[in-house]
C-alpha cells in the first residue's frame, strides 16, 4: 500500500520518475521531476525499502491501495556492495474497481 500511494502521488505532481535507495542504512526516496530537479520524499525504514526493492527485482508489477491500483511499467533494479536502488520510470495509476 505505501507503494501505491507514493507512485499515486508521484503521478499527482507530475514526475517522471521514482528512486528508492538504500545506502549503507540511510533509506531515500526521491522523485525525478520534469524540470530536472528532485523532490525527496520521507522514506520508511531501510528494511521496509528493502523489501519492497526486492519484490520488484522478483518481478512485483501491481500494487494497490483501497482506492488507487498502480501498474509498474518500468523499473531497473541496481544492487552493490552495501546498497539497492530502484529506478521507477514509468507507471500507470487507475481505481480499483467497487
Amino acid at each position: 500500500m505505501f507503494l501505491a500511494m507514493m507512485l499515486v502521488n508521484a503521478k499527482r505532481t507530475e514526475a517522471c520518475s521514482v528512486v528508492l535507495a538504500v545506502e549503507g542504512a540511510t533509506p531515500r526516496i526521491e522523485m525525478l521531476l520534469a524540470d530536472g530537479s528532485r523532490r525527496p520524499l520521507v522514506a520508511p525504514p531501510a528494511e521496509v525499502l528493502l523489501e519492497i526493492v526486492a519484490l520488484l527485482e522478483q518481478g512485483q508489477r501491481e500494487c494497490s491501495s483501497s482506492v488507487y491500483a498502480v501498474n509498474i511499467e518500468e523499473v531497473t533494479v541496481q544492487r552493490g556492495i552495501d546498497s539497492a536502488q530502484a529506478h521507477i520510470s514509468r507507471w500507470s495509476v487507475g481505481h480499483v474497481p467497487r
